[in-house]
C-alpha cells in the first residue's frame, strides 16, 4: 500500500500559551498540524474531524508555558489514539510570538515514526 499524506493545515485557535505573564492574559493565535496515515478506509485510519476536536481541546482547554509542551501533548494524544499511524508530524506555529522585532513565524515540530515491521 502506498503511503498517504493527509494534512489539516492552518487550524487556528485563540489560546493562552506562553511563558510571559501577558500571554496568559492576552492570549494569541496558534496554528498547526499535519500527519501521515495509511490506507483508504476511515475505520482503520484517522477521522480528521476527531483529530480537529482533539487538537482544539489541547489548544483551548489547557494552558502550557511552552509551545514545545503543547506540540508534545498533541503528538502524544494522537499517537496513542491512532495506532494505525505509521508516522506523525505535529507543528505548532506561534506567528504572533512576543519578540522585539519583525519575523514571519515561530514554530516547533514534533515528528514520530513507528519502527518498521520485519
Amino acid at each position: 500500500m502506498n503511503p498517504t499524506r493527509l494534512v489539516l493545515r492552518g487550524l487556528s485557535f485563540h489560546a493562552h500559551h506562553g511563558y510571559r505573564p501577558e500571554e496568559a492574559v492576552l492570549g494569541g493565535r496558534f496554528v498547526q498540524l499535519g500527519w501521515v496515515p495509511q490506507g483508504d478506509d476511515l475505520a482503520p485510519t484517522v477521522d480528521y474531524a476527531q483529530v480537529y476536536e482533539a487538537v482544539r481541546e489541547e489548544v483551548t482547554q489547557q494552558r502550557y508555558r511552552l509551545i514545545e509542551t503543547l506540540a508534545e501533548r498533541i503528538a502524544e494524544r494522537l499517537w496513542q489514539n491512532y495506532p494505525p499511524l505509521e508516522a506523525l508530524t505535529v507543528r505548532v506555529h506561534k506567528p504572533q510570538a512576543p519578540l522585539p522585532g519583525l519575523f514571519e513565524d515561530v514554530y516547533v515540530e514534533i515528528v514520530r515514526r513507528r519502527p518498521a515491521l520485519p
